[in-house]
């Protein structure tokens, strides 16, 4: 990927392709996160497959090796993909590795928690139609959604300790670095 930023809308269409071509687990010189509003996502990361019905949240670290396939379910697949360079957000970036590194997928509630993610996607979404965008205004949506997500992550699995969250999360992104070098 040659742009700091990218998204798009993925549809029936394209589920339907790409579950028509083979796709070997890979890795990417990207983050990508995926928010499915319909359909599923099957997932395959560190060795463990998962399908997950939508509502659902999945994002991949860059370098993590992954396959990622979305599905139809009751003839419906609608997910928003948002890719970005880890330096679009890097202020970010190293908690985002703590928070999903064992954990790449969610699935959330059907509420109006996880409609207010849809928002801010069609939100991006706009600014990226612009003539020129505001790679600022779309750099700040971004953090704000993946603060959203991390949110509704903590109303489904609220952490015991704040001490033991923060030092597991230094531990974790501490793997990842010596992971990635």
């Amino acid at each position: 990927m040659t742009e700091l930023f990218k998204i798009f809308r993925l549809d029936e269409a394209e589920a339907t392709k790409i579950n028509a071509s083979p796709d070997e687990p890979h890795k990417h010189d990207y983050e990508e996160l995926i928010i499915g509003m319909n359909g599923q996502l099957e997932h395959f990361i560190d060795f463990i497959n998962t399908t997950l019905d939508a509502p659902l949240v999945s994002f991949v670290t860059k370098g993590k090796v992954h396959r990622a396939i979305p599905k139809l379910k009751n003839d419906k697949c609608d997910m928003w993909v948002l890719r970005f360079k880890s330096e679009f957000i890097p202020e970010t970036t190293f908690q985002l590795y703590a928070s999903y590194h064992n954990h790449a997928t969610l699935h959330l509630p059907d509420e109006e928690s996880f409609k207010r993610l849809v928002t801010v996607c069609e939100i991006i979404n706009g600014e990226m139609q612009q003539e020129n965008p505001d790679m600022s205004v779309v750099r700040h949506l971004l953090s704000a959604l993946f603060i959203m997500i991390e949110s509704e992550k903590n109303k489904i699995t609220p952490a015991s300790n704040g001490m033991a969250n923060t030092q597991n999360t230094t531990l974790l992104s501490l793997l990842k670095i010596l992971e990635e070098n």
